[in-house]
């Protein structure tokens, strides 16, 4: 169910236009709050979870979204933190965490849309 899950998402990043994105806007409104902080408290949590339930690993996932997308941006910082959120998202599903906050996060990819600023 997850992999099926995460396979649509990784489907949708082939579809996100990259060639009008600017990227350092875009990477400076991750690195800020609301985005920032909200990102690191989610990823606390699931980290937390993690500690106490044993996972599949998500580097396969988090390896897919990073060629996807070096391949159409050719910039490894973007492609790192999306492949970051793809983790995140793969492991929270995987543990079953929610949050309103994340849902968010994976309806911009589910839109075809990266997220950043306030979702």
């Amino acid at each position: 169910m997850v992999e099926q899950q995460m396979a649509k998402l990784l489907d949708t990043l082939k579809n996100i236009h990259l060639e009008t994105l600017d990227i350092d806007d875009f990477l400076e409104q991750r690195e800020c709050d609301p985005f920032d902080g909200e990102w690191v408290r989610v990823y606390q949590a699931v980290e937390e979870l993690k500690k106490r339930t044993a996972i599949e690993d998500s580097r396969e996932i988090e390896k897919i979204a990073y060629l996807t997308v070096y391949e159409k941006s050719e910039d490894d910082e973007l492609a790192g933190y999306i492949s970051d959120d793809f983790g995140l998202i793969a492991d929270s599903k995987k543990l079953g965490y929610s949050d309103e906050w994340l849902d968010k996060l994976i309806s911009c990819y589910e839109d075809a849309k990266l997220p950043c600023g306030i979702l």
